[in-house]
């Protein structure tokens, strides 16, 4: 195992984390009502979201490198916590409201995805 796979896993997880900030603050900026063929342009020519779509990419791609040579059951568990990043940037830069239960879930995250990268 070489040391690039697990860095290509960390990597991964936060820029999996990092880029549904960019999809939402793109998706505030659109000024697009519902569902449409423009609201769609809109989103995908708003730099944010291609801020996103980079991000997303990219980490996809460290995913893949992780996964060549770590095991699918202990990488897809943690996964979850990307979600952690996405919830932490939420509250510090969205500024969204974090309240207990989720906070318990996320303590429930953690634990989980600890119980599984024990050997």
């Amino acid at each position: 195992m070489r040391p690039l796979t697990y860095a290509s896993l960390a990597v991964s997880l936060l820029l999996a984390g990092i880029s549904p900030i960019f999809f939402k603050i793109s998706l505030s900026q659109i000024k697009v009502e519902g569902f449409s063929l423009e609201a769609v342009w809109a989103f995908l020519t708003n730099r944010y979201a291609l801020i996103g779509f980079g991000l997303y990419g990219v980490s996809s791609v460290l995913w893949l490198i992780a996964l060549s040579e770590l095991p699918a059951s202990l990488m897809y568990p943690l996964l979850n916590l990307a979600y952690i990043i996405t919830v932490l940037l939420a509250a510090a830069y969205l500024k969204e409201p974090v309240h207990a239960a989720r906070w318990m879930g996320i303590i429930l995250i953690l634990l989980g995805s600890l119980l599984v990268g024990i050997n």
